[in-house]
């Protein structure tokens, strides 16, 4: 089987000001590379064989600064990028209520099949997710390989995983920096898998 660590971005300022931040290009705060640079410490005497990072700037940063202690190149993968939240990236809680109280409230009761003004269903994001790790598991059988993500795809490959009920995707906690890993070998789907998790937001090296 394969490993996937995964492990969500290093902070950023939109995460500190709890900020929908999804398909926005937003840079590590000072924070969050500090925070990458102490999971790099966490990581560097593990034989990681493969690195991919979403397609955005604070989960390359993030893959780079562990990359270093092994000599890996950062591959990047479109397929694990956060949530689109559309036209509500940018804006707080407070501000998306007052402005789309309806389609929020929607948005809430429905978030499989319903979507942000111009953004993505959960269920999207699920078959994304899943496809990213089965083609990865096939690519690089019994690797161990690095993915650095977002809170909202790794939440839904533990959903598909464990074919969890739909009410309980935000139940997980996922951490800035964060690591979970799960063992996969891509011949089945994930949610019909022999598949397992290791560990869940593991933050100790914090």
């Amino acid at each position: 089987m394969a490993r996937f660590f995964l492990v969500r971005h290093g902070e950023t300022i939109w995460n500190r000001e709890r900020r929908y931040q999804g398909q926005s290009d937003v840079p590590l705060n000072e924070e969050g590379r500090a925070q990458a640079r102490v999971l790099s410490e966490r990581l560097k005497d593990e034989n990681i064989n493969v690195i991919y990072a979403s397609d955005l700037s604070r989960t390359v940063e993030t893959a780079e600064i562990i990359a270093k202690y092994h000599g890996l190149k950062v591959l990047t993968a479109p397929l694990m990028r956060e949530l689109s939240f559309g036209i509500w990236e940018g804006m707080t809680y407070d501000e998306i209520i007052q402005k789309w109280p309806q389609e929020y409230k929607e948005w809430q009761a429905d978030p499989y099949n319903k979507k942000p003004p111009e953004g993505e269903t959960l269920s999207e994001l699920c078959q994304r997710a899943s496809k990213f790790l089965m083609e990865t598991a096939k690519k690089h059988p019994g690797s161990r390989i690095l993915v650095v993500s977002h809170a909202g795809p790794i939440r839904a490959v533990l959903s598909v995983l464990l074919n969890l009920k739909k009410d309980f995707f935000w139940k997980f906690k996922i951490s800035n920096t964060s690591l979970t890993i799960i063992e996969y070998d891509g011949q089945k789907e994930l949610a019909e898998s022999n598949a397992f998790i290791v560990t869940v937001n593991n933050t100790y090296h914090l």
